[in-house]
């Protein structure tokens, strides 16, 4: 089973208690920020590239770009280290040890890097080697790898989120075509259901509940119209009451259900599995939301499965725009604390920029790739069913929640409040949003912003 680039959040959040006192270290200040003439005579460099990837056919793929690199380059040779999390690297920036370039698998500590100077902004090398970011990597990734107007970071494949559906069981309920709203949803969600003869559940229409799958990212504000934080940096959950109303529709589906079978379905197909023991495959869903990964294993898993997939429904009469969702990646750090920051910027550079790499490790791990380039010339595009990943990707209304120093504290504190919600804890839906926001606008204050 392909473990998607979301599913780091564990050594992510156990990353978070050792950021706080990083601070990077080394001769960073006295190396120029520009980038090198690769052609030009060099003395012979070795840098270090850790990654969190560790997949035999991920490491291969990395591999092979980087013998192309050093066979063109002689003088540059990479020490590539896979299977490193953000805990490890925290840990190597704090003994002044760090690898030159760290490859995360999410983009939630962009932020708190870029804070408390661990990473460097890569904004003046690019502009030294004529990259104009911008006009080279789609928006929705420019989101998640700036902080203050400084690029913290560099996007290297990522992630959309879409609905899959099986047209089999729409076909036979008489539904003609996929819903575009949340209400359209839950309508479509009933008519899919179906019982066993004694009462239970044999097919659940859509489980909405936050803790399954990647359902997090339906509550991050792309299909609500609404946004974490406002634009004096404090959050919104108490002041917009689409919030609530995206928590109120969640519940009545819930409620439909039964929160006792809600939690049975979720105590069985979680951790959920892309294989072929997913609840879609076996007909114990008609509906959820999955990323873009779920393609390539079902194409493996089970080829002859008729399935269709769609932008996720947007809140009724919210300013969410439907063809747009959540994005987020894999982001590549120039370490602040690096010996050889010229020479790693530059490996740096043909990881993120590469079109036959991005193609290649996008084709292996059944990930989307991140520059205008690559994306005109990848083979998927126009799949029917990777195209609406693509062009999920590509609207300008797509994005993830804005970043803070506070990393992913403040996604942790907001998962738990749905969860106590979604289990009936929060008796007060006005009152808990507003608590969860003045903990969470806590959180940031401390953390700096």
């Amino acid at each position: 089973m392909f473990k998607p680039i979301t599913g780091a959040a564990a050594a992510t959040a156990a990353a978070v208690l050792l950021l706080a006192g990083c601070t990077s270290t080394g001769p960073s200040d006295s190396q120029p920020q520009s980038a090198i003439s690769p052609g030009a005579s060099h003395t012979a460099t070795t840098v270090t590239v850790w990654t969190f990837n560790h997949l035999p056919n991920e490491v291969a793929a990395f591999k092979a770009t980087l013998n192309r690199l050093h066979t063109k380059y002689p003088w540059l040779t990479v020490k590539f280290v896979p299977n490193k999390d953000d805990a490890a690297y925290a840990k190597a920036v704090a003994a002044g040890d760090p690898p030159d370039v760290f490859i995360s698998s999410v983009p939630d500590n962009v932020a708190k890097f870029c804070y408390n100077g661990t990473v460097a902004d890569v904004g003046p090398y690019l502009t030294s080697a004529k990259i104009d970011a911008a006009k080279t990597f789609p928006a929705a990734t420019l989101a998640y790898t700036r902080y203050q107007g400084k690029q913290c970071a560099l996007p290297l494949l990522t992630d959309a989120f879409a609905l899959y559906y099986n047209k089999r069981m729409f076909k036979a309920a008489g539904i003609t075509e996929p819903p575009k709203t949340l209400a359209e949803l839950t309508a479509d969600a009933k008519e899919l259901t179906v019982k066993n003869s004694d009462g239970s559940i044999k097919t659940y229409g859509f489980v909405p509940r936050s803790d399954y799958d990647v359902n997090r990212y339906l509550f991050t504000g792309a299909h609500s119209g609404t946004d974490f934080y406002a634009g004096n940096g404090k959050t919104t959950f108490a002041s917009d009451p689409k919030w609530q109303q995206l928590l109120t529709w969640d519940q009545e589906l819930i409620d439909y259900y039964g929160e006792a079978n809600v939690q049975k379905f979720v105590g069985r197909y979680q951790p959920h599995a892309d294989d072929a023991g997913n609840p879609l495959l076996t007909s114990a869903a008609a509906m959820e939301l999955d990323g873009e990964w779920h393609v390539g294993e079902i194409a493996s898993e089970k080829k002859d499965f008729d399935y269709g997939v769609v932008p996720m429904p947007v809140l009724d009469g919210s300013s969410g725009t439907y063809g747009a969702g959540s994005t987020l990646g894999t982001v590549a750090y120039l370490s602040a604390g690096s010996q050889h920051k010229q020479e790693a910027f530059f490996a740096l550079q043909q990881l993120t920029t590469d079109t036959t790499f991005l193609n290649t490790l996008a084709d292996t791990v059944y990930n989307v790739p991140t520059t205008f380039a690559a994306l005109k010339a990848w083979d998927k595009r126009d799949d029917p069913h990777w195209k609406p990943f693509v062009d999920i990707f590509e609207n300008k209304h797509s994005s993830y929640k804005t970043l803070t120093p506070a990393g992913i504290e403040d996604l942790d504190a907001w998962r738990a409040f749905l969860l106590d919600y979604e289990q009936g804890k929060v008796k007060d839906v006005a009152s808990g949003l507003a608590e969860v926001g003045k903990k969470i606008d806590d959180l940031n204050s401390q953390s700096g912003q």
